[in-house]
């Protein structure tokens, strides 16, 4: 089978290795407008139920990762200057740029074809000449936009504001620090990625972005992997005590509004959506990258299962589709919770507690 794949990110680069792994006959060709070092981003993470399902499909894959791995177990909850830990299943945490080179190497070792530092063709051109087009191209997945009417897509933009940081703090936990400033209450989520640091995402209310005088940069363009400096300066003093000393660190680090990536189908004809370009969940749920990749591995299974590439991909859809849906009803309720954080800011900590750890199921105290 000749197979094109759009976009260099974990779910590409794993689908490609998966299916050269199954059949070395299979002619895989991988487009990165990105050069290889190019990372945006920190850490991602993942379940141990994931990582047993990586484990099983690609064992290389998966000794590599595990030996990268930052574990732990607990949620702590900062607020109101008291701390709340809480026990949880098990997840592990790896640096973004390592995990790429990770799936970078074994895919090249599986002789995958991959294109650096190139935009890929047409997207009408790749159907016409490959069996099977793959757009692992992101969440603003410009496959997705020229089959906009065919996907039906619905993109929903949200109102607060968030940036993704990093900080030489190696965490121990799944860390949330809910803060009151003068200008509103702000909050971190943060979890390691290494023994050396942790992802560090702030986010807010617009009402508090404005307030804190953020927005004096709102119309400013910022180049692709240029941060906005003067907004991290005000978010080092803001949480100075959070960081006890330790450093905040940006990559391409400026404000965004995070968009929930919907599309009503998955598929036409030969080409089909994976990962961000097919779906998002909102960062507070952490399990991006996990979709992503189980996404490859659905589809991979499907090829394999299925005579043809139609059946095949009909069956990718019919299987992944309720398992992400699932997963963005509950990253829909956990932001909508952040959103309106207002409304839990005067309860005292263990109700605080118990309404952060229940906010993607339907009922809270």
């Amino acid at each position: 089978m000749n197979i094109a794949i759009v976009g260099g990110g974990p779910g590409g680069l794993y689908f490609a290795a998966l299916m050269k792994q199954r059949n070395p006959a299979h002619n895989i060709t991988l487009w990165e407008r990105n050069a290889a070092s190019d990372t945006f981003g920190f850490g991602v993470v993942f379940s141990d139920e994931t990582l047993g399902g990586i484990g099983t499909a690609e064992p290389v894959v998966a000794g590599y990762m595990s030996s990268r791995f930052a574990r732990w177990t607990d949620v702590d909850i900062h607020f109101k200057d008291q701390t709340k830990t809480v026990g949880a299943q098990g997840f592990a945490g790896i640096g973004r740029k390592d995990l790429l080179e990770l799936l970078q190497r074994r895919a090249l070792e599986l002789s995958v074809e991959i294109r650096f530092s190139t935009a890929a063709p047409p997207v009408e051109d790749l159907a016409a000449t490959y069996d099977l087009v793959v757009a692992a191209d992101g969440a603003n997945s410009q496959i997705r936009a020229t089959y906009a009417e065919e996907f039906r897509t619905a993109l929903d933009v949200r109102p607060n504001k968030y940036m993704w940081l990093g900080t030489d703090q190696p965490l121990k936990a799944f860390t949330f620090f809910v803060k009151e400033t003068e200008w509103g209450v702000m909050q971190i989520h943060a979890y390691p990625y290494s023994d050396q640091g942790s992802t560090f995402v702030v986010e807010m209310t617009p009402g508090a972005w404005h307030a804190a005088g953020f927005d004096q940069a709102a119309d400013r363009v910022f180049a692709p992997g240029v941060s906005d400096e003067d907004a991290v300066t005000k978010i080092r003093a803001i949480f100075a005590d959070e960081l006890g000393g330790h450093q905040v660190l940006t990559n391409n680090s400026k404000w965004l509004n995070f968009t929930t990536v919907r599309n009503k189908n998955w598929r036409k004809g030969n080409v089909v959506l994976l990962g961000d370009a097919a779906h998002t969940a909102h960062f507070s749920i952490g399990f991006g990258t996990k979709l992503a990749m189980e996404d490859a591995l659905e589809l991979a299974d499907c090829l394999r299962e299925r005579t043809g590439v139609d059946a095949a991909l009909e069956a990718y859809e019919a299987r992944r589709r309720p398992v992400v849906e699932a997963t963005q009803r509950a990253a829909q309720a956990s932001m909508e919770w952040f959103e309106n954080i207002d409304k839990y800011k005067n309860q005292h900590l263990e109700q605080f507690s118990i309404n952060l750890l229940t906010r993607s199921r339907p009922h809270r105290l």
